[in-house]
């Protein structure tokens, strides 16, 4: 038959040991969001006329030797994939491992109106912010 000091003792060992389960999550999540990077959306300009958008901006790349290739891929009607990659360039000699950045423009040849885009970054999805353009004369 358990006494009651070990009933005691069992409580306020499982008490401390909670305790220190709930202090180790805390500060292990305070850990993974001081070096997680925060997601920025790569800002897309569109400059719509009639039939086609020209889709420009920088992306960001790891190092001052990675260059941007972008193409575009139908999906449907009203659905376009924007396709980033990233290279290094094999002749420079001198890289610096330092996030910066590079311009890319794109033509889609689409409506005017209501054509929405995705996009990825060597394979992966990215978030991206398309700010459309229109002509304040009308299209041409």
């Amino acid at each position: 038959m358990m006494t009651m000091s070990f009933v005691r003792s069992i409580v306020w060992f499982v008490l401390i040991l909670l305790i220190g389960f709930a202090a180790t999550l805390i500060v292990a999540n305070e850990i993974v969001r001081a070096n997680l990077k925060p997601i920025r959306p790569i800002l897309i300009r569109d400059k719509i006329s009639v039939g086609s958008h020209i889709l420009s901006g920088v992306v960001p790349v790891s190092s001052t030797c990675d260059e941007v290739i972008v193409y575009t891929e139908k999906i449907s009607d009203s659905l376009y994939a924007i396709i980033f990659t990233t290279w290094r360039e094999p002749y420079i000699s001198s890289c610096i491992e330092q996030e910066t950045t590079r311009e890319f423009r794109a033509v889609i040849f689409a409506a005017s109106i209501g054509v929405s885009f995705t996009a990825t970054l060597n394979g992966a999805p990215v978030s991206i912010a398309v700010i459309p353009e229109i002509p304040l004369r009308g299209m041409r």
